[in-house]
């Protein structure tokens, strides 16, 4: 049985939205009738202005560029839905106590797709092997998934535990290193969030878990690299409204409903050249470490670069980028000459598991290059 507050949602929120959407939807028009509009702009409000859908078209364009309280109006209806409702709009999962998740990260994953990503992985690896480059994968785990006590019971299962543990045996099977990095995380998670609650990405915490797997990875896999001399520093944190506030409300109006800004601290490491000398790989150019992959490696206030550079004891140049999934930055250093310029010694691929299966895993989006096939 529903509950008082659902009740009273049920029916304050459709009223204020059409009360709303009346007075706006008058507003704009009068507005485009009224003298003050230009010649060129203003509107007969007759009614073959309605019936040849002009008025609908007008409405659509004003919409866009000129709704009274636009801003305002976001944010306080998404203020109302998330305080009377606990939910935000398409795309988050709202979780308890704050915590925010991705739609993306609740689906499962079929086992064709794991062996269709795992295979072209395998080729990806065939062809770094020979350009003499050696390739270490750092499969990620869902926030969903480490955090599954904070997702509401409705929508909790273990699909992408299960991706990733599938994803994992299936690049072992096919002889790819790889990082565990659930493993990881789940022991660095104890002492710290190794998420951030109102976004989709790891806190710096998660971060420095996953490079000490990927340190333990390569020492497995018997992959030496020559130890440079680091300098290491933790700088003033950068406050950030999280990626998935904007999915429940504005930043103007998050505070009101106890939504808060991330504090991230910021950690930086930079390679002692003068007591590691220039010359160390034979050149210059050369970087014994390449780091490919998503968001969660390009955007520095994450500093996964810099705690991989800490955890290997060598430099990293980090070619990752954001906004295309794991698979399209591989397919640009694949294609680029990135690799034959700085000669690396290992890439290191990190590689959300939340991405598998999707359509542009392996191509830009409206890219009319086929998916399938080997690099």
């Amino acid at each position: 049985m529903p509950s008082l507050r659902q009740c009273t949602a049920l029916f304050l929120l459709p009223s204020a939205f059409f009360g709303y959407a009346l007075y706006a939807n008058s507003t704009l028009l009068m507005n485009a009738a009224s003298p003050a509009a230009q010649a060129s702009e203003r509107k007969d409000l007759s009614l073959s202005y309605v019936i040849d859908g002009e008025a609908t078209r007008d409405l659509d364009s004003l919409y866009k560029n000129e709704l009274p309280h636009r801003a305002a109006s976001v944010g306080l209806f998404g203020n109302a839905r998330y305080a009377l409702l606990g939910a935000g709009r398409k795309g988050v999962i709202v979780g308890q106590d704050g915590w925010f998740f991705t739609a993306e990260e609740f689906k499962t994953v079929s086992t064709k797709d794991i062996d269709d990503a795992a295979d072209r992985v395998a080729s990806i690896k065939r062809d770094l092997e020979t350009r003499g480059i050696g390739l270490v994968l750092a499969p990620l785990p869902a926030k969903s998934d480490l955090y599954a006590e904070e997702v509401p019971s409705f929508v909790r299962s273990s699909a992408m535990a299960d991706a990733y543990s599938a994803f994992s045996a299936a690049l072992e099977q096919r002889g790819i290193a790889v990082a565990d990095t659930r493993a990881a995380m789940l022991t660095a998670k104890p002492f710290g969030e190794v998420f951030l609650k109102s976004d989709t990405h790891w806190s710096p915490a998660g971060a420095k878990a996953a490079a000490e797997a990927i340190q333990s990875s390569l020492q497995k896999n018997g992959v030496t690299l020559p130890s440079q001399e680091l300098t290491a520093q933790w700088q003033t944190p950068v406050s950030l409204w999280g990626d998935l506030t904007k999915f429940v409300t504005s930043p103007d109006y998050a505070p009101t409903v106890g939504l808060s800004e991330e504090s991230v601290p910021i950690y930086r490491t930079a390679v002692n050249t003068d007591a590691s000398g220039g010359d160390i790989f034979g050149d210059d150019a050369s970087v014994p470490v390449m780091l490919v992959g998503t968001s969660y490696s390009a955007n520095e206030n994450w500093s996964f670069a810099d705690f991989l550079r800490q955890s290997l004891r060598a430099d990293v140049v980090n070619v990752a980028k954001e906004g295309l999934g794991p698979g399209v930055p591989m397919m640009d250093l694949l294609a680029g000459s990135a690799l034959d310029e700085t000669a690396p010694t290992v890439v290191v691929w990190e590689f959300p598991v939340r991405y598998l299966g999707t359509k542009t895993l392996w191509k830009r989006e409206g890219d009319a290059k086929a998916e399938g096939g080997n690099v």
